[in-house]
């Protein structure tokens, strides 16, 4: 029985009474991207919260988001709320762009757009990270080395 109780406040925790509530909480992020000194275009940014215990089971989705021609982003999470999740994210950035050919889903895997950043920068042991304040930011740059 206790066990049944467990799993019940655990459900109710990740799902919220009203069926509104998030088990986390996100902060709009901005900013920009740079690669030696140079916008960094069509770059693809990802947030991924880095697990905290004190805060629970969840941390919080991870938030995407790509860069213009000025090397400018602005992050939207998985689940299409604005922002990345609140706390320390790792963040990745990769330019390489991939796709199947849209009359066959699982025809060959074709490159769109080369990768043009690092290896070190596009790994989940990628060194750079964000803390997301709750107030949200605009100045969440990021300023890549080719060497």
């Amino acid at each position: 029985m206790r066990t049944v109780c467990q799993l019940l406040v655990l459900a109710v925790a990740v799902c919220g009474c009203s069926g509104t509530s998030k088990p986390y909480k996100t902060g709009a992020v901005s900013g920009r991207v740079t690669l030696d000194g140079k916008p960094l275009a069509g770059a693809r940014v990802m947030f991924q919260p880095v697990h905290n215990p004190e805060a629970g089971l969840i941390s919080g989705p991870e938030g995407y988001g790509e860069t213009d021609a000025d090397g400018n982003y602005s992050l939207t999470t998985v689940f299409r709320d604005p922002g990345a999740t609140l706390g320390r994210n790792r963040v990745m950035i990769s330019t390489k762009k991939q796709e199947r050919p849209p009359n066959n889903p699982d025809g060959p895997i074709r490159e769109i757009a080369p990768e043009r950043v690092p290896s070190k920068y596009f790994t989940d042991k990628a060194p750079l990270y964000f803390d997301v304040p709750a107030e949200g930011t605009n100045a969440a740059n990021f300023e890549l080395k080719s060497k």
